[in-house]
């Protein structure tokens, strides 16, 4: 069983800290999982620096240097499930039914950009997006071989 961090919309220095961030146990986590709109690279520097592993995407808020280190969307494989991951802003308002299309042959999308929790499932895809990390929203997703739960959290 694999434990994730799910967050999106962290927006460090605009609209959080690090503070903030720092009242989550990344050592508790096998990965980081984060939806884009971190602002400034040093945020990536930061998850990259904790024990577990980190994927992200970029989001629309993020700065250039963001942008180039991190891609538009991407595809990984945890515990035989495949996840996309992409921030949102590629079809309106996050719209999940529109997102999914970006990708082939997913079992789970992460999304974020909408600020909002949500977990449903379209086209037999798990959508879940963890909320916004800035209105002190995030979830856990935790993957085994035939089991996925997920919690939504608050700082």
């Amino acid at each position: 069983m694999k434990k994730i961090l799910l967050i999106s919309d962290i927006h460090i220095p605009t609209r959080s800290t690090y503070l903030q961030l720092e009242k989550i146990d990344c050592s508790k986590y096998d990965y980081i999982i984060a939806s884009g709109d971190f602002i400034e690279e040093e945020v990536i520097f930061y998850f990259k620096a904790q024990s577990p592993e980190f994927i992200g995407v970029y989001g629309n808020a993020d700065y250039y240097d963001v942008k180039y280190s991190l891609p538009e969307k991407r595809i990984i494989n945890i515990e035989g499930k495949k996840i996309g991951i992409i921030h949102g802003h590629q079809a309106g308002w996050g719209d999940p039914e529109r997102l999914i299309k970006r990708f082939s042959n997913i079992d789970i999308m992460i999304y974020g950009h909408t600020h909002r929790p949500d977990d449903r499932i379209i086209n037999n895809i798990r959508c879940i997006n963890p909320g916004a990390f800035c209105e002190n929203s995030y979830a856990i997703l935790e993957i085994g071989s035939d089991e996925v739960s997920l919690k939504f959290q608050k700082i």
